[in-house]
């Protein structure tokens, strides 16, 4: 241990030196999947954030492109990326790849928080998701349906199994397993309707940028304004999708906070009556219960997952419920306006 801390340290030290900067203490932070996810590297210029990267050097090189192009857009939301003094946005150092964001002094918010965090973060998205559209990126293939199809085939596959089995997953799913069939089938109905079908197709044409892990931990509230943070999964993708799961992911079931991040998302980005019962089929889909089904299904754990969703799952029909009404709404308004 103390020989990987020194060698941290070095390495640290030689990643501020190509930024022009001297190191004079180090902190490192963990999340949920990695003992050391990134450092707090205090130094003669300030506080930053050093993020080893996962993955290959085209894909950090695209990344740091993205971030570069939202900032000069006027996105705020995003720590900024800092450039060596060579003029990139990353170094490699012994084989790994680094990048250096400055440091974003804040708190958390919480799922039981004040509706004003959760309207704050959802005009965050929507500024992502408006600012980027504007990038023209490449067409992406509209197969989200299709993905959800073939994961929703798989669900029932592993479920005609496990429902036979008198382990703790297999008795929710003797209780639930119908219920979570039907949402299913209710979500890729509503999905598969001409006129989402068609909203989804267009979008793929011209596609945003989309944050893909915007969580709890992901989210920092400072003086200034609302930051996400952890940008390693940032690229083309479904704005609708990136919606959803923020949602679930940040407000839970908390239906309040729901109606204030929704709320928060449309003063920069508006919905129309497609848009909303696409959000709304999205959300149908129970998400946690096919990863409880897949992992007991794999032989992988489950238990502390399944815990959740049994815990959260009448709050969850509470929040669909509320959800459908929400689209519903909209459409009333839209017809109203339109006879007026």
């Amino acid at each position: 241990m103390a020989r990987m801390v020194s060698s941290n340290k070095l390495i640290l030290k030689q990643i501020a030196h190509s930024y022009g900067f001297s190191v004079i203490k180090i902190r490192s932070y963990s999340s949920q999947y990695k003992n050391i996810a990134a450092f707090r590297v205090t130094t003669n210029q300030g506080n930053y954030m050093v993020k080893p990267f996962i993955g290959s050097r085209s894909r950090l090189i695209r990344l740091s492109s993205y971030a570069a192009r939202l900032h000069r857009k006027g996105f705020r939301s995003m720590p900024k990326w800092l450039k060596t003094r060579s003029g990139k946005h990353w170094v490699k150092k012994r084989g790994k790849l680094y990048y250096v964001t400055e440091w974003i002094e804040g708190r958390k918010i919480h799922k039981s928080g004040s509706k004003e965090d959760f309207a704050e973060l959802g005009g965050a998205l929507a500024n992502l998701h408006s600012v980027s559209r504007s990038f023209r990126l490449a067409p992406r293939s509209d197969s989200s349906i299709r993905k959800l199809g073939k994961r929703h085939a798989a669900f029932c596959s592993q479920l005609k199994i496990l429902r036979g089995k008198s382990t703790k997953a297999g008795r929710w799913f003797q209780e639930h397993g119908d219920h979570c069939m039907k949402l299913c089938r209710d979500a890729l109905d509503s999905l598969g309707t001409e006129r989402i079908r068609s909203r989804m197709l267009k979008e793929s044409r011209r596609p945003p940028l989309v944050h893909g892990d915007v969580t709890i931990p992901n989210v920092l509230k400072s003086k200034e304004r609302t930051y996400l943070i952890d940008w390693d999964g940032m690229g083309p993708g479904s704005s609708y999708f990136d919606l959803v799961v923020a949602i679930t992911n940040t407000a839970g079931f908390n239906i309040p906070n729901m109606a204030a991040f929704l709320s928060g998302y449309e003063q920069v980005c508006p919905l129309t009556r497609s848009e909303k019962k696409l959000i709304s089929a999205l959300y149908r889909i129970p998400r946690e219960a096919w990863h409880v089904c897949r992992y007991a299904s794999s032989g992988r754990k489950y238990e502390h997952l399944l815990d959740i969703v049994e815990k959260s799952w009448n709050a969850r029909m509470e929040a669909i419920q509320w959800m459908d009404i929400w689209s519903q709404q909209r459409a009333r308004e839209e017809k109203h306006a339109a006879m007026d």
